[in-house]
């Protein structure tokens, strides 16, 4: 698989620095969306992303898929699948065992895990995912579980 390089944060929050004084009051970030959904999901239709790139934040979000036998591929539909109106929040999220901040979307979206697809009866998924500035895109996948 190709790993194109792509800049998928949007207009103001390309450059966001984190306050540690602030971020410990409120993790929100103002002016979300963070990353240009329709930009990751071409990547992603187009068979253009190496799911190595895929990576869980932490023991939770891989424990979380395994409950819900979910893979990498099932996450990846899921992104494919969202819709803009799925959007809740944008956040910082703190991963590698609490060492860095990374800026996260917050996406309330529906997946059927029989089917593979989004269905209007399917259960509702929470995912919260950031994505690299490196210009190689990797996802980061900060959280990931069925909602209730």
């Amino acid at each position: 698989m190709i790993n194109s390089k792509l800049d998928l944060r949007r207009g103001r929050n390309k450059h966001l620095e984190i306050d540690e004084e602030s971020v410990q009051k409120s993790r929100a970030i103002a002016h979300g969306p963070l990353f240009e959904l329709k930009a990751l999901q071409g990547l992603l239709r187009r068979g253009e992303f190496d799911t190595g790139r895929l990576r869980p934040a932490n023991r939770d979000v891989m424990k979380d898929m395994q409950r819900a036998r979910w893979s990498a591929h099932d996450v990846l539909q899921m992104l494919v699948n969202m819709h803009a109106k799925d959007y809740k929040k944008s956040e910082w999220a703190r991963i590698d065992a609490g060492r860095r901040w990374v800026p996260c979307d917050v996406y309330l979206t529906l997946y059927d895990s029989f089917t593979r697809r989004r269905c209007p009866n399917a259960p509702s998924v929470y995912l919260k995912f950031s994505i690299d500035e490196a210009g190689d895109v990797t996802i980061l996948l900060a959280s990931c579980h069925g909602s209730t």
